[in-house]
């Protein structure tokens, strides 16, 4: 009885031993929900699992970044057709994730000056294509500056073998817009300054808004600046100013050429609604002298 006691507890112990590494090894991916802090990156510097993007310009990148990121500029995956802002399709941007070192089985980081602009939408391309394990970092290169060490280290990953799956649910089309105007299963947010909303001024020769479009200003998912830096406010602060919205609904979000309304879209992504962006925004609509309203 003794013997076995003893064989069983032995048994116990080292399933526990198993289970424990098996999470410790996948704590990156569970940890990470859409968002990391500078003290939880700061401790992953390093780690073969996790890859960090610098959606910033290169030039930026150049002067100074976080210890082992990536040069990543959020330009080089759009496509411009007739002065509209299009992402990449598969075929051609296919190279450029893999020369970046995109890989399936890492978390990817993803971040900016702080204005979240560039790593919303890059994180938006990489969804778009495939890439599940995402978060961007919560205060930006700006703050991150202030407190944590920086190089200049140029870094070059390996290239992968990275095959993009494109996935349609983050992908709004100019037919799914038009859709959104009439169907009441659709929410169209603009997320264009409210002077362009209201038909007061446009960066086209189309003054006004998609029809049945809210405005949804990135204004309001900021705290007023700390040392003119933006700081984005808390997830409950951010569920405050989306509590009138209805989750029940695909929301489709659009800006002017695709930047603020990927941050809408990524916000309302991390609070939980069915969301999708629409590629090539009021630009797009605009050069197709589609209907609109004031």
């Amino acid at each position: 009885m003794q013997f076995t006691y003893c064989f069983v507890a032995t048994w116990i112990r080292l399933l526990l031993i198993v289970a424990l590494s098996f999470f410790g090894a996948n704590a990156t991916a569970t940890e990470a929900k859409y968002s990391v802090s500078a003290d939880w990156l700061i401790e992953r510097l390093g780690r073969d699992d996790v890859i960090i993007y610098d959606a910033r310009p290169e030039r930026e990148y150049l002067n100074g970044h976080i210890p082992g990121a990536v040069s990543f500029p959020v330009n080089d995956t759009y496509h411009v057709n007739n002065d509209v802002y299009y992402v990449k399709n598969k075929e051609n941007i296919t190279p450029l994730l893999r020369k970046k070192g995109l890989d399936k089985n890492k978390l990817v980081i993803i971040y900016d000056n702080g204005n979240y602009l560039d790593s919303s939408r890059l994180f938006w391309v990489l969804e778009l294509y495939g890439h599940r394990n995402l978060a961007i970092l919560e205060t930006g290169y700006s703050l991150w500056l202030q407190e944590y060490p920086v190089s200049t280290e140029i870094i070059f990953p390996d290239k992968t073998s990275y095959i993009p799956v494109f996935n349609s649910a983050a992908y709004a089309s100019t037919l799914v817009a038009k859709v959104a105007t009439y169907s009441p299963d659709y929410q169209l947010y603009d997320s264009r300054t409210l002077p362009e909303y209201e038909g007061n001024r446009s960066v086209t020769h189309v003054y006004g808004h998609i029809p049945r479009a809210r405005h949804l200003s990135i204004g309001d998912f900021f705290t007023p600046s700390v040392g003119g830096v933006k700081v984005l406010k808390s997830q409950s602060e951010i569920a405050l100013v989306l509590s009138d919205f209805d989750k029940s609904k695909k929301n489709i979000t659009y800006c002017n050429k695709g930047k603020a309304s990927t941050l809408s879209y990524y916000l309302l992504k991390r609070s939980g609604f069915d969301v999708a962006h629409y590629d090539g925004s009021w630009l797009d609509w605009s050069a197709k002298n589609l209907p609109t309203e004031r």
